[in-house]
């Protein structure tokens, strides 16, 4: 018989799955769930003791004794400090503790409530991970709870063994009456000298493999030996892989789905789903992220990661591998003898419908224009959101793309570009937003290389929000939201020694990208202006060209613009 709270429930499943049966208790209230849960299933081991602090000790002794993990639970509150002094030994003598401290609800902390103390991280630096678990309300408060547990059970041991803290809020006192315990979804890390027969075995159950190259550069010699390792899993095991333009990786079955991703509704993706999705390198722009989390229960997720760090981004990891993705290409060998590659030609085919709208004069046109003029192997830089967004869309040559994912901030972008190409023999070039130049002019104060090369598009707004919201929503968005402003770089590079150019319409553009991609002594500045509204107008028109509606998809949609009519008509009587 189990308690019916589900955190309780997902720290007793990754328990059991993990094998660690050992559990060291302690008399009190907010752990009766946990504490009846367990005495009650003949898996588990269990050892009574009052004192806690003599139980953390305790505990310490079966740990070294067994050499493997054992856990501790008590009450909230003081009866956790006590835990302490035996965390402390534990972690300068490497022995794995795993710290169940009950909590009362954190809505109550510091308002005079009875046996509440701040517990999340209490142990500071002498555990490896402490993890608080919410009170579980909905299907998201199940999902952080499941990637918690399993986050601190790895960290016990990766790298350097110690104590863990997973700390569990309780709001009510159940009898355990469930008589099911639900199995939840375990991960595990693998090292590249573990067995991986298993996890190789289970490719024959996959059909549709997605691998998701993130941001990452590599040199010349491992990027040849990764493509060629890629396209031979690809064809053995009807793969493709998702690439975007900081991926700085090729294929012969890389496709750029971020062209179709972001127009397509949730009933369409699931037609294009993997089975299996494999992640390397690090942070991804394209939105197909939140297309998988979607559609979680249906897909696996295995990440690939030299220093094995957890990162769940669909919420369906089962498997990190700790290593390159040499290493792992080297030893995931497996081949179903398909040879047929009907996954890649399905999103091929899909992608190759993708329908671009009259760009006119816009952001957009002005990238695509960049993109189509750029020389192959540059090196370039691209500021979030809509530069990389739209570099994404319409380069088709292979060049060095860097971009600021990992926070996705506006701020640093120029300051990292100038950096790097600090030492770049060849001209650079970075394509910018006005807001991200200008919250970052600083960095260009300063003399640098007569190679640097800067596209600003300034369309005197931060674009992003007219995307997300747009005038006829929010008449005062460029007011505050939007930052609208009236600054030109032009006052600003009286000022440097760049050169400066502008451009207002197509012909000046043209103009302008030849003095931009020339080898003119003197690090270069391209201003084109555009506007933010028709830049988001034209955005949405190449969505709305690319999305493929089902019937009843449509019928809603039109019944929608529909109401939106009347609606206004009523208000302008």
């Amino acid at each position: 018989m189990y308690s019916k709270l589900k955190n309780v429930q997902v720290i007793i499943s990754l328990l059991k799955q993990n094998g660690i049966k050992h559990l060291v208790l302690s008399p009190g209230t907010r752990d009766v769930p946990l504490v009846h849960s367990v005495e009650q299933d003949s898996f588990f081991k269990c050892y009574s003791m009052v004192d806690e602090r003599s139980a953390a000790y305790f505990a310490l002794g079966l740990a070294k004794q067994l050499n493997e993990p054992v856990c501790l639970s008590c009450t909230s509150s003081t009866a956790t400090c006590n835990y302490f002094p035996a965390v402390q030994e534990a972690f300068n003598t490497n022995v794995p503790l795993i710290l169940l401290t009950a909590d009362r609800n954190n809505y109550l902390l510091k308002q005079g409530e009875n046996q509440l103390i701040e517990q999340e991280r209490m142990y500071g630096e002498y555990v490896r991970s402490s993890v608080n678990l919410p009170i579980v309300k909905n299907e998201l408060d199940l999902k952080y709870c499941i990637r918690k547990v399993n986050e601190a059970i790895l960290e016990i041991n990766r790298g350097k063994i110690g104590p863990v803290q997973i700390n569990f809020q309780v709001q009510e006192i159940d009898l355990c009456r469930e008589k099911e315990l639900p199995i939840y979804r375990k991960v595990t890390r693998l090292r590249k000298e573990d067995n991986w027969d298993e996890v190789i075995s289970s490719l024959k159950k996959f059909n549709r493999i997605m691998i998701i190259f993130g941001q990452g550069y590599y040199q010349y010699n491992e990027q040849e030996e990764i493509r060629k390792r890629l396209d031979k899993f690809c064809k053995n095991n009807n793969c493709i892989v998702s690439i975007e333009e900081t991926s700085n990786i090729e294929s012969k079955y890389a496709l750029k789905t971020c062209l179709v991703t972001e127009a397509m509704t949730d009933t369409e993706f699931k037609k294009y789903a993997p089975d299996l999705v494999i992640t390397l390198g690090n942070h991804f722009f394209s939105f197909i992220k939140y297309k998988l989390r979607n559609i979680s229960g249906s897909i696996t997720h295995w990440r690939i990661a030299e220093n094995g760090s957890y990162l769940d981004n669909f919420d369906a990891l089962t498997t990190i591998f700790e290593c390159t993705p040499l290493e792992f290409l080297d030893k995931i060998e497996y081949n179903k003898n398909v040879n047929i590659n009907e996954y890649y030609h399905l999103w091929k085919n899909r992608i190759d419908e993708v329908q671009f709208p009259d760009l006119k004069f816009s952001n957009f046109l002005v990238v695509k224009k960049f993109a189509e003029r750029i020389p192959k192997n540059s090196i370039a830089h691209f500021t979030i959101l809509n530069s990389i967004r739209l570099f994404n869309f319409t380069n088709k040559k292979k060049i060095r793309a860097f971009c600021n994912l990992g926070a996705d901030g506006i701020d640093g972008g120029m300051s990292t570009f100038l950096g790097q190409a600090n030492f770049e023999d060849n001209l650079a070039f970075i394509v910018t937003g006005d807001l991200s130049f200008f919250y970052d002019l600083n960095s260009s104060l300063l003399k640098h290389r007569d190679k640097i090369r800067v596209l600003l598009i300034n369309n005197y707004a931060g674009s992003e929000f007219h995307n997300n919201f747009g005038l006829e929503k929010i008449a005062t968005l460029n007011d505050f939201i939007a930052a609208g402003h009236k600054s030109k770089a032009e006052y600003f590079s009286q000022s440097t020694d760049y050169k400066y150019y502008s451009a207002l319409d197509e012909k000046e553009l043209e103009d302008g990208l030849n003095k931009l991609f020339s080898y003119e002594n003197n690090p270069i500045i391209l201003e084109v202006f555009t506007n933010a509204n028709q830049d988001s107008m034209i955005l949405k028109e190449f969505y709305n060209m690319n999305c493929k509606l089902t019937f009843r998809e449509y019928a809603k949609k039109q019944i929608k613009v529909l109401a939106k009519k009347i609606l206004k008509r009523l208000k302008l009587r």
